[in-house]
């Protein structure tokens, strides 16, 4: 039975991730970067059974590969709600004390988790900060935004929507949010304050405009 893995997961790969070169024309940063870092994130792509669509991080920000690896290169898997309660623990904590007190992003993170804390929500890191909490790498830099994965299951209100989004607005940094549906994802941004009835859903088939991103069929 292949993993159950669902987007911005992250995958830590086993020594046999070479296997992958075969069917890839490689370049030579996603070698190194996998050699230092054997982490991939799970992307939205459509994907063979037994198979995992997902992506390698480069040093800089434009550095970004996508492939297609089999599931039994995969030694780890961790959720962005994991990263969470993880971070949340100063005993279990993958990264220096140093950092919690000079990235803006994960000072950002503590105070989100403080201002969500009474809402009954499924919720984590990704992007760099979720890449950083996972492996123990500095990928994080003064600048950086904090992007968050919320799962929502079943309907989110626009106005509890509304609600998340402002206790985002003043943090230390940009909080990019995006709502994980059964059907995509939706920027918490857009469905909180839409310009019209419709937003844009990222979905395995592609961009959608949508009324409902728990409902996608009414277009």
């Amino acid at each position: 039975m292949g993993l159950n893995t669902a987007p911005h997961d992250l995958l830590q790969l086993n020594s046999r991730w070479r296997e992958v070169e075969a069917d890839h024309d490689l370049p030579e940063w996603v070698l190194r970067s996998l050699e230092q870092t054997p982490w991939v994130v799970v992307r939205r792509a459509p994907a063979l059974e037994g198979q995992i669509a997902v992506g390698v991080r480069g040093k800089e920000r434009h550095l970004r590969q996508a492939l297609t690896i089999p599931d039994h290169l995969v030694v780890q898997q961790v959720t962005p709600e994991q990263l969470l309660q993880s971070s949340l623990s100063p005993d279990h904590r993958s990264i220096a004390k140093e950092r919690w007190h000079t990235m803006p992003a994960l000072q950002a993170l503590e105070q989100l988790a403080v201002s969500w804390e009474s809402y009954d929500l499924h919720w984590g890191p990704a992007g760099s900060t979720g890449f950083e909490l996972a492996t123990g790498m500095p990928t994080l830099t003064m600048t950086s935004d904090l992007d968050i994965v919320l799962r929502c299951t079943s309907f989110l209100a626009p106005v509890l929507a509304e609600q998340l989004l402002e206790q985002t607005l003043d943090l230390p940094v940009r909080v990019d949010v995006q709502i994980e549906t059964p059907y995509g994802a939706v920027a918490l941004s857009e469905w909180a304050r839409p310009a019209t009835d419709r937003v844009l859903m990222r979905t395995l088939q592609g961009p959608l405009l949508v009324t409902d991103p728990w409902n996608p069929r009414l277009v």
